[in-house]
């Protein structure tokens, strides 16, 4: 009788603390996206989030160019990021024998997956930006796009290994009975199959890079104008010639925030919060846009 009490009652004790860890953990979240939300009110407007800093009075004001920056810089870095992942999982998922190469690349891959995103920033600031400078522009949107391609590379990579090590080993081994290649079975079997797995490891990506901070302050800069689309002499870089905006300052939302408290003596504080709301925004709609994806492929 003692031991079913004592049971029951650290049954109730757990099932209590879980649920003391779960409100506190949304009210936490709650709280910060209350604040945020409440100190951001006075600089929220639709002026505010389509018009460039560049039209505004003097600094802030307007983060029109650094929403735009944001998307561009993160669609660049997917854009790279993405056939090196789905290559790289197809090979370790399909073609890479169990032996100590592929050990020591999941080894590898997992440690650039850990790597501080302000080691790689510092790398792309001494590679990209200094010593590749004519080739980049020095502190550009494709500096910025490659060492976010870099950062996101791995979670892509994870998300479409793991999806792919779910595939039903008998649609495959059917595949090959039909007298497919194993190349023919993973183009027109495996990919289909994990189409939902590939989605969401893409968006996963797209979303970390729109919210990187440390990578794109050290790599991308910053500008107050939108992005434009030109080709202009410059003798500095490579055949002459500078390709807008590729080799260009591009501003983003995370240094709109970090630019907004470097110059609080003439930002206002709302604008840095106003830029945080909205990046929160973004990072939301991604993380909705993934969960609406994969609802889609899962039932149709």
């Amino acid at each position: 009788m003692a031991t079913r009490t004592m049971r029951k009652a650290e049954e109730l004790f757990f099932k209590l603390f879980c649920t003391a860890a779960t409100v506190l953990s949304v009210l936490v979240l709650f709280l910060i996206l209350g604040t945020v939300t409440i100190e951001a009110l006075p600089s929220l407007s639709l002026y505010f989030l389509i018009t460039p800093e560049s039209a505004s009075p003097g600094l802030g004001g307007a983060i029109g160019n650094a929403v735009v920056g944001t998307l561009i810089i993160s669609v660049c870095s997917t854009l790279i990021a993405t056939p090196l992942a789905l290559g790289t999982a197809i090979y370790l998922q399909r073609y890479a024998p169990d032996n100590r190469f592929t050990r020591l690349l999941r080894f590898l891959i997992e440690v650039l997956s850990g790597t501080p995103s302000i080691v790689l920033g510092i790398v792309g600031l001494m590679i990209l930006v200094y010593y590749m400078r004519a080739y980049t522009g020095g502190f550009s949107l494709i500096s910025g796009s490659i060492a976010l391609a870099i950062l996101i590379l791995p979670v892509i990579e994870r998300a479409i290994e793991d999806a792919i090590a779910t595939v039903p080993k008998s649609l495959e081994e059917g595949s090959y009975a039909l007298g497919a290649t194993k190349w023919q079975t993973i183009r027109n079997v495996t990919i289909p199959t994990v189409i939902s797995g590939i989605l969401t490891g893409i968006i996963l990506g797209f979303g970390r890079a729109a919210e990187e901070s440390a990578v794109v302050i050290l790599t991308a800069g910053y500008t107050q104008f939108f992005p434009e689309l030109a080709i202009r002499s410059n003798e500095n870089l490579i055949f002459g010639i500078k390709l807008y905006p590729l080799q260009d300052l591009v501003g983003t939302l995370p240094y709109a925030v970090y630019h907004a408290y470097e110059n609080s003596n003439v930002v206002k504080l709302s604008d840095g919060f106003a830029a945080a709301f909205i990046l929160i925004g973004v990072v939301f709609l991604i993380n909705l846009t993934a969960r609406i994806l994969l609802r889609r492929y899962r039932y149709g």
